[in-house]
C-alpha cells in the first residue's frame, strides 16, 4: 500500500512540474502586457503590426517579448520597461 501512495506522489509531483513548464511560455495579447509597454508600443511603433507576444518566465523572473512585422523585437520587462531591442537582419 505504501508503494502505490508513493507513485501516487510521485506521479502528482510530476503533473505539477509539467504545469509549470506549461506557464513559462505563454502568448498574450498586447492588452494584457503591462501599462507601460503599451504606452510605449503605442507612442514608439508607429504603423507596425504586432506579430505576436509572449510572456517567459523563468528563476522567478517575468518578461515579455514582444514580435512585430518590420523585423523588430523588443522584450520588456515585468514592468513594463524596454530592456532589449532585437532587429533582423
Amino acid at each position: 500500500m505504501t508503494k502505490i501512495k508513493s507513485l501516487l506522489l510521485m506521479a502528482s509531483c510530476l503533473l505539477m512540474l509539467a504545469g509549470c513548464e506549461l506557464e513559462r511560455h505563454k502568448m498574450l495579447t498586447v492588452e494584457q502586457l503591462p501599462e507601460a509597454a503599451q504606452t510605449y508600443i503605442k507612442e514608439n511603433m508607429g504603423d507596425a503590426k504586432v506579430l505576436y507576444v509572449k510572456k517567459e518566465r523563468k528563476n522567478l523572473r517575468t518578461w515579455y517579448e514582444v514580435r512585430f512585422d518590420n523585423q523588430l523585437e523588443l522584450e520588456f520587462n515585468d514592468k513594463g520597461e524596454v530592456y532589449d531591442i532585437d532587429v533582423d537582419d
